[in-house]
């Protein structure tokens, strides 16, 4: 189970499996920032800027049982969400962007399913793993992204992570039945 850091933590999570993974090591930076604040210099280092952009509740996880938590009482079952990223890469040459997103999608493909150790903060022992998939943004709909940020549209994929679950931590009272009567009739008395 997560924390309500859960969201910051998937974040950190790609950000880590991204820096940590790439081929050769070094090849570029990893920028959380929003793609509104990023820049291109002459001579930059390339990265690849990693951006949540929409969260979703997760519709197949709606429906989980709530815990126990004492005889008398259940804890609301955690918030199970979907977070949707876009990826861009940066770079002062064109072929170079087109080199650091490929080397980013190679480490996330290799890595779609993210557990144990290589999560981070309180995804590390929710005993939950991360799935990562790769979005199906067309060109319509990251154009759409890209008004948003007022920013002209750059090359951009966008990755599917799910399911992080959120606890809840309110809970319920609970009477639980303390006897029960058992009447049978006999069939032959009708």
């Amino acid at each position: 189970m997560s924390a309500s850091s859960a969201l910051g933590d998937v974040t950190r999570t790609l950000e880590d499996l991204l820096t940590r993974e790439q081929r050769p090591a070094g090849l570029f930076e990893v920028s959380l920032r929003s793609p509104a604040d990023e820049t291109v210099e002459p001579s930059m280092k390339p990265k690849i800027n990693v951006y949540l952009f929409r969260v979703e509740e997760n519709a197949n996880a709606k429906n989980r049982p709530w815990p126990v938590t004492g005889s008398e009482s259940r804890r609301y079952p955690p918030l199970a969400l979907d977070l949707f990223y876009v990826l861009t890469p940066y770079a002062d040459r064109l072929v170079d962007e087109q080199t650091v997103l490929g080397e980013a999608m190679r480490v996330l493909h290799e890595n779609t399913v993210v557990e144990g150790d290589a999560l981070r903060g309180s995804l590390r022992h929710s005993g939950e793993d991360l799935k990562i998939d790769l979005g199906r943004c067309d060109v319509e709909s990251l154009t759409r992204i890209w008004n948003a940020f007022n920013q002209p549209y750059r090359l951009s994929v966008c990755y599917e992570v799910r399911a992080v679950l959120v606890d809840a931590v309110r809970e319920i009272r609970t009477a639980r039945a303390g006897e029960t009567a058992e009447e049978y009739e006999s069939l032959d008395d009708r």
